[in-house]
């Protein structure tokens, strides 16, 4: 079933500017052009609705574009059934010129294609949302500003993902359906049954839905907009991750780096071995993330005692991993859109001297650095405190577009600001799969 948005709840503005009608009646057999199409904004997302034709053949199907289609899966091409009327999209930047195009299709051929323009506002803000899994799997949605009440989506909400829009998709029990939970609230609805699911959705930009299927073992995927299940990959090898920009991507360790088979949104399949540039061991293959620009971070725990866990990133098509280069830290760790975020403390100790029974190395573990790198290599750090990192180890957290960074700590779950400052504490419980959207 196609991905059914599209009611946008708090419009920034809506327009219906430049639209091109169809001027010639359509061939014979072909449909005619859609009627009522338009296009309306909110945040970084854009919705096109629009009506059938008022001649020519019955659309079997829906063509929608979106051009520039910069960072968009699929290159910004929409392929819809015959039902649909509309059609969302993610990733629309403030004050860019957006074309939209929507052509009713049959196996003949297409019709004309009505054409129409939207300019998100420069002053537009982005209202994200913070998910997360409390000690009973109860899923819970907080506002990524740090102020206003928390919500329960669902008391069960392991394996859970969601979409930009808000919606939520979680594995039933048994894992053989996907539960959809409106992001306007409502009770939950079937979405898709007869799967193998593991406990872990994932999604991307367009709200596509990605699973390992539990009997064949392939990287699976529920096209919401296309409405069929398939195979991306046949293995999720040692980790996989998917991009905001739909990436999937599987990564197979070895000693010295590994292999990284890669599907793109258009469902290119490519296969990199990937390593150091002097071609060095690195050490012990750890954890994978991805930003939604094709690079993948990958963290390796350092040979021998020391058990600091270090990134290496490797960029779109690259073969070559690149140490991030940074202090020495206990770390919490995410990517969001385009960078990799790391809140980080000043002082830091080698496991075995942590641990030593005899004198052990007693060090302040206060995050005081809030430090992040883009895909291209800029990076930036400012001063924070208040929030404690735990010892050496890999510690996933969720960051916001805006580069707020959420962790859950010993003490609870905190909000790093992206201007530096004081933590903010924002529950005193203990969460898990952190996920900001």
């Amino acid at each position: 079933m196609y991905r059914a948005v599209l009611t946008v709840a708090a419009t920034a503005a809506l327009v219906i500017g430049g639209v091109t009608p169809a001027v010639a009646a359509p061939s014979s057999g072909l449909p005619g052009a859609p009627t009522s199409v338009q296009v309306s904004g909110s945040g970084d997302g854009a919705a096109v609705t629009w009506s059938p034709p008022r001649s020519g053949a019955t659309p079997t199907g829906w063509r929608v574009t979106v051009s520039p289609n910069t960072n968009q899966p699929g290159r910004g091409v929409d392929r819809l059934p015959a039902n649909a009327r509309s059609d969302r999209f993610g990733w629309i930047r403030a004050g860019v010129t957006y074309a939209f195009s929507v052509r009713a299709t049959t196996s003949r051929g297409t019709g004309p294609e009505v054409r129409v323009r939207y300019t998100a506002p420069r002053s537009t803000t982005v209202a994200q949302s913070l998910f997360a899994l409390d000690g009973t799997g109860a899923l819970v949605r907080y506002p990524t500003s740090g102020t206003g009440a928390p919500r329960t989506v669902t008391a069960a909400g392991t394996g859970y993902t969601a979409d930009d829009v808000g919606n939520v998709y979680v594995p039933s029990a048994d894992r053989t359906a996907i539960l959809f939970h409106p992001a306007r609230g409502g009770g939950a609805r079937v979405l898709a049954t007869g799967l193998h699911l593991t406990p872990d959705l994932r999604s991307d930009v367009a709200g596509n839905l990605y699973w390992v299927d539990s009997v064949s073992g392939a990287i699976t995927r529920l096209g919401l907009k296309g409405g069929s299940v398939s195979t991306v990959l046949p293995s999720s090898g040692s980790a996989w991750t998917v991009g905001r920009d739909g990436t999937v991507s599987a990564f197979t360790t070895t000693a010295n780096g590994g292999t990284v088979l890669s599907a793109s949104p258009q469902g290119t399949v490519t296969t990199r071995t990937v390593a150091a540039a002097n071609g060095t061991p690195i050490g012990y293959f750890v954890g994978l993330l991805a930003d939604g620009t094709g690079t993948l971070y990958v963290d390796y725990r350092a040979f021998g005692g020391s058990y600091y866990n270090g990134w290496w990133s490797l960029a779109a098509g690259s073969s070559t991993l690149q140490q991030v280069q940074t202090r020495l830290a206990y770390q919490y760790s995410a990517t969001n859109d385009d960078s990799l975020v790391l809140g980080q403390s000043g002082q830091w100790c080698p496991a075995l001297s942590e641990e030593s029974p005899v004198n052990p190395c007693v060090v302040d573990h206060t995050v005081t650095h809030l430090w992040s790198r883009t895909a291209t290599g800029v990076t930036k750090d400012v001063a924070t405190s208040g929030v404690l990192v735990r010892s050496n180890g890999l510690w996933l957290g969720a960051a916001d577009r805006a580069g707020d960074l959420f962790v859950d700590a010993a003490s609870g779950l905190w909000r790093i600001p992206a201007g530096g400052g004081p933590a903010q504490a924002l529950s005193t419980a203990q969460w898990s799969r952190l996920l900001v959207i």
